[in-house]
């Protein structure tokens, strides 16, 4: 996982023109001897299963009442929200849900890509997939988490949960100023034919904007 050996989830290396930041390859028997662990958790399975789809964003990681930030994303958060590192032996940050609004915002304005990993079941909905699973197979230890939102500065929406104080602070919707939130811009490409003055089709297909 090192930036300088680092490949994404095709196995191609940062030099590769056609390597994907997107995503992330990762070796969990070489990165347990790198930890000094003999095994993952089930959670830690999980943040990590997230993480190779979403290298290049930062996961707020639902965990009861808390959005919890692991690893490589905490290294940004510590940085960029002037946190202190979480007791362990990995690198962990986090923050309480009701502050979601104001520390997404302070890591979005600092142009990062940010997704909120909700939990999408409940431990009674974990007890009944337990009991569902057919015998023989390993049962469930985790619940259910999936990405629900992605957000950085030029998608960014507001819900119930965000911080919406920039779109009525000065330089906000509209504002000169670069502290602001700026109107979102949507650009759609359709081709057209070339049609000449004679009517004939031309050769080409133009791409136009609308």
């Amino acid at each position: 996982l090192h930036p300088a050996h680092r490949r994404d989830g095709k196995g191609r290396h940062m030099n590769d023109p056609n390597y994907d930041p997107r995503t992330l390859r990762v070796d969990e028997s070489e990165m347990l001897k790198v930890l000094g662990k003999s095994n993952l958790s089930p959670a830690q399975k999980q943040w990590w299963d997230i993480k190779k789809r979403y290298a290049d964003t930062i996961l707020l990681f639902k965990t009861g009442k808390f959005y919890e930030i692991f690893h490589m994303d905490a290294d940004r958060a510590v940085e960029v929200l002037d946190f202190q590192y979480m007791k362990g032996t990995d690198a962990h940050a986090g923050f309480p849900e009701i502050s979601y609004g104001q520390f997404t915002d302070r890591l979005v304005r600092a142009g990062l890509k940010v997704a909120r990993v909700e939990q999408t079941e409940t431990p009674d909905m974990l007890k009944e997939r337990k009991q569902r699973t057919p015998r023989g197979q390993k049962k469930p230890t985790v619940m259910n988490r999936e990405v629900c939102s992605v957000t950085t500065a030029g998608t960014r929406t507001f819900c119930f949960m965000d911080d919406d104080s920039a779109l009525t602070m000065e330089g906000g919707m509209g504002g000169g100023s670069s502290g602001g939130i700026g109107p979102l811009i949507v650009i759609k490409e359709t081709k057209i034919e070339n049609t000449t003055a004679d009517g004939d089709d031309g050769d080409e297909i133009k791409p136009v904007c609308e």
